[in-house]
């Protein structure tokens, strides 16, 4: 494994992301609280099969909830919430949502790249993980809509591979709003809405939530998940924190496509770039430390040709970038 070294997070803000004035101070003592999950559902479970789960780099599919935050963490997290609420906005697939939040809170980005709890989550999942590279990916909050019964996400998959769903508020102190995945593959979700088929009730799997600052676990682009809409007035808040693998030879999974239709174009565009430059940068990094000597000189060509594909391809996502509609299997 050619492990990566962490990518600081951005010294300077895009315009448009003030700073809160006012928050409280993250504090890994006093707001964590980490519990490991009763249950891990694996891909097999779920129904791919060992060749797809090969391409995978875990055989997680989705955890059982499980503890992240301690009551005071979750009421410092709430206030946070709070001051973050009037940026929300709103796109095809999630009617009020806030994402670059970490560039405008120091707790919101300190939790999100807290490493108990990247390390924590690397032992849930047997993967060496880091804070995602790209800011974006880092603390996405969801906010129930303000129409009753409006999805508050519709039935997707992640734009990357592992990230955990925290929920900020009770989901028992509100009616609705739970955090749903469906007991299958995503190519199955595929054929069924192709088909115009309803969902079967029965693949359709609630987790139990025991209340705020827990947490579920997924390999978010294989598992297809989505959260309701309030039944009643209410207040329903969810974070999603995202992950990179740390071994740079596993292949990066990002979708450009659909963060360039869900983020400013000029904010997506730039941190995309960066993440890329980093990721060919540490494999690069893993070509200049290796050690030892051999005259093979097709297994270096190769070596090299893949670093440079990594970059050449990306080149080609920045500039088709556009070209898709928003990825998303309806509301069910």
């Amino acid at each position: 494994m050619s492990m990566a070294s962490p990518l600081s997070f951005p010294t300077a803000a895009p315009e448009g992301y003030p700073s809160l004035t006012t928050e409280p101070v993250f504090d890994p003592g006093k707001h964590l609280a980490l519990e490991k999950p009763e249950q891990v559902i694996s891909l097999d479970q779920l129904g791919y099969t060992q060749a797809e789960i090969d391409t995978c780099p875990t055989s997680l599919g989705v955890t059982s909830c499980f503890r992240i935050l301690s009551p005071e963490g979750v009421a410092c997290f709430q206030e946070v919430a709070k001051g973050l609420e009037p940026y929300a906005k709103s796109i095809e697939r999630i009617p009020r949502m806030v994402r670059g939040g970490a560039y405008q809170s120091k707790f919101l980005r300190d939790l999100c790249m807290s490493v108990d709890v990247t390390d924590f989550l690397s032992g849930i999942c047997d993967l060496p993980l880091l804070p995602h590279t790209i800011p974006h990916q880092l603390g996405h909050l969801n906010y129930n809509p303000t129409t009753l019964g409006q999805n508050i996400d519709k039935w997707h998959v992640d734009t990357l591979r592992i990230d955990y769903v925290l929920f900020v508020t009770d989901q028992n102190l509100v009616k609705g709003g739970e955090f749903q995945y469906f007991q299958g593959t995503k190519h199955q979700m595929a054929d069924l809405v192709a088909a115009g088929q309803s969902l079967p009730a029965k693949r359709i799997i609630t987790p139990s939530v025991p209340g705020a600052g827990y947490a579920v676990l997924q390999q978010g682009n294989m598992v297809v998940h989505r959260a309701t809409g309030l039944e009643e007035i209410g207040r329903r808040i969810t974070m999603v924190n995202g992950y990179v693998n740390r071994d740079v030879d596993v292949p990066d999974y990002t979708r450009f496509d659909q963060l360039y239709l869900a983020d400013p174009k000029h904010v997506s565009t730039s941190e995309f770039a960066r993440h890329v430059a980093w990721l060919g940068s540490e494999k690069l990094k893993a070509q200049i430390d290796r050690t030892g000597y051999s005259e093979d000189r097709e297994k270096y060509a190769q070596e090299l040709d893949a670093i440079g594909r990594v970059l050449c391809n990306a080149a080609t996502e920045i500039r088709n970038a556009g070209a898709d509609k928003m990825a998303h299997f309806g509301d069910g």
